[in-house]
């Protein structure tokens, strides 16, 4: 409990400094509003973005449909959630001098590197003409040839949202995302443009001319009283600017970032039997054999190979569909989030008395003649698909039922095929966000969390709100998905909103997975379970009986199976935006161990020479640090580039260890986060070495490494924990 303690304190100490940090003078935004209502953004004094245009609909300032009155842009003055601001105000009205909508653009003396802008719609608007773009309203607008053109960027589109490289010329916003966007130049002073209330009722905007943001283009009604809110957020680096632009969101809903161990679930290994996994859909070679027969066999693998899970997954196999399931795991939406009864006979509580652990559970849409439909009271909007009209009431009710079952976190899968399936999510300007308040509210009500699968961005973006959210999936399905391994392009979007980017089960070994829904064999089980470990989200293997690697499993964990962890999700060093490759898979983290200066670990898959540099460690030459070589056990002093040998897998994976005078400490070098602050909880730096406080699990040996700096030669001490607990051991 102390340990535990300790790591919160020292996290929010650190919390606080980064936010310190990344608000502060190091970025400055100003506005300028003419008289005409044209506006330009400035970054550090140089003009980045102009904006000269206001859609209604189908009318537009340009076209004349629109006009400013005499009498603005007018000034105000105010507070909100950011503190004491300035405002400049514009009314937009029609030909009747009808006012359709009034915005502002906010700026705040406290912190200059924020800008937020502001639609509010004092009259009911229904909707009967087709928009001109994705947004009903656009406010801001930003030129695409009044802007600075030469600037870098980048946004997030999709399910599971990814990276896609932009500029301003080539921008485009779609129905699954386009947000956030990323602007940057050369020396990586940029800039984070995306919605900040009501996330699902709102879409980005672009033409030839303009890109921007506002009413989301399928609405029908806009309600009086209705306000929108984007926010223009300004950091140096990328990594450190999008985690102001993270602060900022996260101050405004009041969200803290989600704690990697806050329960067994987040903390431990888990069994996993999602899509490309062993049992997904499948029980083995033996098809006769049910999931009740064969999952206690599972387990008792497990124990006799010495892999504690400390949780486990069950996907979409057993509940309840109102038809088939393709290969991809889609198909029939769930009647009844129950056991199927040819699956468990005896019902869930049943399983949960074999199994013993903590379960995640998969959700997938909702039947539009679900048994919640036919037998309960709730009233549902109905479809192709079907959602409750109070998702409040019906979440804190549904979040009840599972009593015995051993549910931590529910997974609410085919976010995208719900959204898209139900006409009245979309034309609702209210019913997304709803929805989703209703699922984290039933589950913070009955002390569960939420994972979201198969998201848009904008769901995203809604979860800054719900601390029930603390994580969601970051790749496609396994086998299924392209790279779907590589979350730190991704990463970097959901940390900054306290979302950790959990990257899907995998198989731990080479082995062929034979009687599995996947047989593979998988040929980077490294590069699955590394990526798994530094994700600061759940680790989950899906090998079948007989199948699992053991002892890789184990390099990502204690003994009791609590994962060894970074100190934050791994994301693409700044050095790929430097280098003009914003979507490279070259990704960073690190540990920030008490008494050391801080730990760099480096994952490479872009294999080159020189493959790795000072910069990519967010170091220089200067810098006295060694780089281990995670594969070969290689030390060499840090330098501005140098080679460093790829792993069986032809990847690099690269420890960035500081040198305190002789010595340099390197940790558990077994593991694959050898410094993680969850073992560490500090290291002092002494003349013959270091003094370390270290956490250990009942009957554990840990091996503690040194390096020293003459020869750099690795000298390793062996440290025994009768009992789970601390201890203070002198190393070497």
């Amino acid at each position: 409990k102390l340990h535990v303690l300790k790591m919160a304190l020292r996290k929010a100490v650190y919390a606080l400094a980064t936010l310190m940090l990344t608000s502060s003078s190091l970025a400055q935004l100003s506005v300028d509003v003419d008289s005409s209502g044209k506006y330009t953004i400035q970054n550090n004094g140089e003009p980045w973005l102009v904006g000269n245009e206001y859609v209604f609909i189908d009318k537009t300032l340009s076209g004349g449909d629109l006009h400013i009155p005499t009498g603005f842009p007018s000034k105000s003055t105010g507070a909100d959630k950011f503190g004491d601001y300035q405002a400049t105000v514009i009314q937009l009205q029609d030909s009747s001098n009808e006012v359709l909508m009034t915005v502002s653009i906010k700026t705040y003396a406290s912190d200059s590197g924020l800008v937020i802008f502001e639609q509010s719609f004092a009259k009911e608007t229904n909707v009967s003409t087709k928009p001109m773009c994705n947004g009903l309203t656009v406010f801001p607008a930003f030129s695409r040839t009044e802007s600075k053109t030469d600037l870098s960027g980048f946004a997030y589109d999709g399910v599971f949202p990814q990276m896609n490289k932009c500029s301003i010329e080539t921008y485009k916003d779609s129905f699954e995302g386009g947000e956030p966007l990323v602007l940057y130049d050369s020396d990586l002073h940029m800039v984070v443009f995306s919605a900040l209330n009501q996330p699902k009722a709102q879409n980005m905007a672009s033409t030839k001319d303009f890109f921007g943001a506002g009413v989301k283009g399928t609405v029908t009604l806009i309600p009086a009283g209705w306000t929108q809110s984007f926010i223009l957020s300004a950091g140096t680096g990328i990594n450190d600017g999008m985690m102001a632009w993270g602060d900022r969101m996260l101050k405004f809903t009041g969200k803290p970032r989600a704690d990697m161990y806050r329960d067994d679930t987040h903390a431990t290994i888990g069994f996993w039997t999602d899509n490309g996994g062993y049992y997904h859909y499948s029980t083995g070679v033996n098809k006769s054999v049910t999931y009740e027969e064969i999952l206690p066999k599972v387990k008792a693998y497990h124990e006799s190979i010495g892999v504690p899970f400390g949780h486990w997954q069950f996907d979409s196999w057993f509940y309840p569909k109102d038809g088939a399931v393709n290969s991809g795991g889609g198909g029939g939406a769930v009647t009844n989030w129950t056991a199927d009864p040819k699956i468990f006979p005896h019902g869930m509580a049943y399983i949960q008395s074999k199994l013993k652990v903590p379960m995640v559970m998969h959700n997938r849409q909702w039947s539009d003649h679900s048994d919640y439909i036919k037998n309960l009271p709730f009233e549902w909007y109905t479809s192709k698909f079907a959602v409750p009209k109070d998702p409040v009431a019906f979440f804190t009710y549904f979040f009840k039922q599972q009593q015995g079952w051993g549910l931590t976190m529910y997974e609410q899968d085919w976010m995208c095929t719900e959204y898209e399936g139900v006409t009245q999510l979309q034309q609702n300007i209210s019913l997304g966000d709803l929805w989703l308040l209703g699922m984290a509210t039933g589950a913070e009500l009955s002390n569960r969390t939420v994972q979201y699968c198969m998201p848009y961005a904008n769901d995203i973006l809604s979860a800054s709100a719900y601390s029930a959210v603390t994580n969601a999936r970051a790749t496609g399905d396994y086998f299924h998905a392209p790279n779907q391994w590589a979350v730190g392009g991704t990463a970097l979007f959901y940390w900054a909103l306290g979302i950790l980017p959990f990257k899907d089960g995998f198989y731990s070994s080479t082995n062929k997975q034979i009687g599995g829904q996947t047989v593979g064999p998988e040929t980077h089980p490294d590069r699955e379970t590394i990526m798994a470990t530094l994700s600061g989200a759940m680790v989950g293997p899906m090998d079948g009986i007989g199948l699992l690697n053991a002892s890789r499993v184990m390099a990502t964990c204690r003994s009791d199976g609590y994962v060894l962890k970074p100190d934050k999700p791994v994301t693409t060093t700044d050095a790929c935006f430097a280098m003009g490759n914003p979507t490279c898979y070259i990704y960073h983290t690190y540990s920030d161990v008490s008494g050391l200066p801080r730990v760099h670990y480096l994952y490479n898959s872009d294999l080159m020479p020189n493959n790795i540099t000072a910069e990519m460690f967010y170091l220089n030459s200067s810098s006295q640090y060694v780089v281990y070589n995670w594969y070969t056990g290689a030390l060499a002093k840090l330098s501005e580039s140098q080679t460093v040998d790829s792993g069986y897998e032809n990847t690099v994976y690269a420890m960035a260890a500081p040198v305190t005078g002789d010595f340099v400490f390197l940790g558990e070098i077994k593991k694959y986060v050898p410094a993680s602050t969850f073992r560490f909880q500090s290291v002092t730096p002494m003349s013959s070495g270091f003094k370390v406080e270290m956490v250990g699990a009942s009957n554990e040996t840990v091996s503690v490494c040194v390096a020293t700096t003459s020869d750099m030669s690795i000298k390793c001490t062996s440290v025994h924990f009768e009992e789970k607990g601390s201890q203070t051991v002198n190393i070497p």
